[in-house]
């Protein structure tokens, strides 16, 4: 019986370290997967918007996020960027919407202290990055 009872003990443990490394692999994953989305707006979004403006010059700071409301993430995010005559900031929601491997993004425009000459579609569709 005691043969049974050290198998039994000896099971459990092995089971229980397989779930840990499945669970801290799936941590290790997950903490792979973050996303930057202060780069995501500086490289992708003020370009459309302002055509003219250097992304490598602007500054992106997350002022709200991320909220999670299903497949979409939503981060509140103000960039400081030179304009032609002045300095700028502008004030956007950008929100990512991931399904399965493809991952969307579009954008809200709340502030900008600079002048759009033309409209930006991220603020109309979704696109792919």
């Amino acid at each position: 019986m005691s043969h049974v009872m050290n198998f039994a003990k000896t099971s459990s443990k092995l089971a229980a370290g397989a779930v840990f490394g499945v669970l801290l692999s799936g941590s290790w994953a997950f903490a792979a997967e973050a996303v930057n989305y202060a780069e995501i707006f500086r490289t992708k979004a003020i370009k459309c918007v302002h055509s003219t403006v250097n992304p490598d010059k602007a500054t992106v700071e997350i002022l709200k996020g991320p909220d999670v409301a299903g497949e979409i993430t939503t981060v509140r995010i103000k960039a400081f960027y030179e304009g032609l005559i002045k300095k700028n900031v502008m004030e956007a929601e950008l929100m990512i919407r991931k399904a399965g491997s493809i991952q969307q993004m579009k954008i809200k425009m709340l502030s900008d202290t600079g002048t759009a000459v033309l409209g930006c579609d991220l603020e109309k569709n979704w696109k792919d990055f």
